[in-house]
């Protein structure tokens, strides 16, 4: 196979994408007007804010939390840390009753 210098890569490219960037410039001229520059705008819907705050507020590490793992940690490793049956028995309970309501 030979290729001639005749139409290069770039030309080719050129020619291609040439097509549709006249196109585009085309439709860019006809919308916008000459005494308004166009700007390009975001706008974030409530609920998105909401998420946003939600997503900050939950990577803010909780101190309080840290502190009681820590402990229960410490207690676990220590071979002090105690469960008390009816405490775990009435929490899973809560939890089921809570989920078929649900």
């Amino acid at each position: 196979m030979e290729i001639s210098n005749n139409g290069r890569a770039a030309d080719l490219a050129k020619i291609l994408l040439g097509v549709q960037e006249t196109e585009r410039t085309h439709h860019s001229k006809k919308t916008a007007s000459p005494a308004t520059p166009a700007q390009d705008r975001v706008q974030i819907s409530e609920r998105a804010k909401e998420l946003q705050r939600l997503r900050a507020a939950a990577e803010q590490p909780d101190h309080e939390r840290d502190a009681r793992v820590g402990q229960i940690q410490q207690s676990v490793e220590g071979g002090t840390y105690n469960v008390d049956g009816k405490k775990v028995a009435d929490a899973i309970i809560r939890n089921v009753l809570t989920d078929a309501v649900l």
